[in-house]
C-alpha cells in the first residue's frame, strides 16, 4: 500500500500496516523534512546495500533489522558485515 501527502511525503507499507518496501525507501519525506528516505522492511528499518536512514542535510544511518550500526560510510558498514560473519 503506498500513502501520499500532500507535503510529498510517500509512505509504504505492507498488508499489516507495517513500513515495507523491497526495491527502495518505505519512507520518502516531503519538502521542509529533516528527513530524507527511510528504507523499511516489514516494519524494522533495515538496509544491506547503504544507509536505512539518509536526512535532507546529508547525514546517513546505518540499520540492521532495526539496530542501529555505528559506522559512518558503507566501507565500515562492510567492514562490520564481514566481521560479525565469524561471531
Amino acid at each position: 500500500m503506498i500513502d501520499k501527502y500532500p507535503d510529498g511525503s510517500i509512505y509504504k507499507t505492507d498488508e499489516q500496516g507495517n513500513l515495507h518496501c523491497e526495491d527502495g525507501p518505505a519512507v520518502i519525506f516531503g519538502k521542509g523534512s529533516i528527513g530524507k528516505f527511510q528504507y523499511w522492511i516489514k516494519g524494522k528499518c533495515h538496509r544491506l546495500d547503504g544507509p536505512a536512514v539518509i536526512n535532507a542535510d546529508g547525514c546517513e544511518s546505518w540499520m540492521i533489522n532495526g539496530k542501529f550500526i555505528p559506522v559512518f560510510s558503507q566501507e565500515e558498514f562492510e567492514r562490520y558485515l564481514r566481521l560479525m560473519a565469524f561471531i
